[in-house]
């Protein structure tokens, strides 16, 4: 079983700065669909074949806190693998996405052990005038991997903190077709993560309960997926929530899905 590949989609499920004020190279928004203490826990599965098998489970938590003196969030994403899985190959990783309250990203780290591995990144964010930096620095088992900096004209997202932007779109002023394009890096690539509006559809999530979702398919230019037009399914509550629901992934070998099993503290 994959279980490198299956962390890398997990993750994402599943960006230090200058003063907080007077930022340029940035995208504020402002947003009512989710608040300080939320917390989503979500199952998760990977399909070889026909059936898809539980490999573990994760969660994504919101939570207030400081950075450099200022009111920030912390979002933070925990997911470990179980049963056979744990058996094949043991996985527990641990992301944290730094935000200022208008949701600009500041820093993102990551702590992943996978199998006998133990990855850690970290991401640093410094915005000017006409641009932002990012320099991610990954070391696996005290070994560097890269030391990257990116360069753009507006900020990027992470694998976490772009998950809460995705929450914050106007859909209703969205239909199907429409597409929308965002900065974005993961590991030592960066470019853009289009989304596009795929329709309506229930979904069924793991406390039995049927939500009317927004289909959004994510293209996204990383050879990890299989079908990079369609690198991943991300169905979201079509309510003031924005709860991600479920996600489905492809991969060279197989499939993954993260279905939603228990959420608390929700805004609305």
């Amino acid at each position: 079983m994959p279980m490198n590949q299956l962390c890398k989609i997990l993750n994402l499920t599943c960006l230090f700065i200058l003063p907080f004020i007077g930022l340029h190279a940035q995208r504020e928004v402002s947003f009512n669909s989710f608040q300080a203490g939320e917390v989503l826990n979500y199952d998760m599965y990977f399909k070889y074949g026909l059936l898809y098998t539980k490999v573990g489970s994760s969660s994504i938590s919101m939570a207030n806190t400081t950075y450099k003196g200022e009111g920030a969030y912390k979002a933070t994403l925990i997911a470990n693998s179980s049963g056979l899985a744990q058996k094949v190959m043991s996985v527990s990783d641990t992301i944290h996405a730094y935000t200022t309250k208008a949701l600009v990203p500041l820093a993102y780290t990551k702590d992943a052990h996978e199998g006998k591995d133990h990855t850690i990144e970290r991401a640093t964010y410094t915005y000017s005038l006409n641009e932002a930096k990012v320099r991610n620095i990954n070391r696996r088992n005290g070994k560097l991997r890269y030391d990257t900096t990116y360069v753009a004209k507006d900020c990027m997202y992470d694998v976490l903190s772009i998950i809460y932007y995705v929450r914050t779109l106007n859909y209703n002023n969205l239909k199907k077709g429409d597409k929308v394009s965002i900065p974005f890096f993961a590991g030592s690539k960066k470019g853009s993560l289009d989304i596009e509006h795929h329709g309506m559809e229930k979904i069924t999530a793991n406390n039995n309960k049927e939500y009317n979702c927004i289909k959004l398919v994510m293209m996204l230019n990383d050879p990890t997926f299989q079908n990079k037009n369609e690198a991943m399914k991300i169905f979201i509550t079509n309510d003031s929530n924005r709860i991600p629901i479920r996600i489905d992934s492809k991969l060279k070998l197989g499939s993954t899905r993260v279905i939603l099993k228990s959420y608390s503290g929700l805004r609305n």
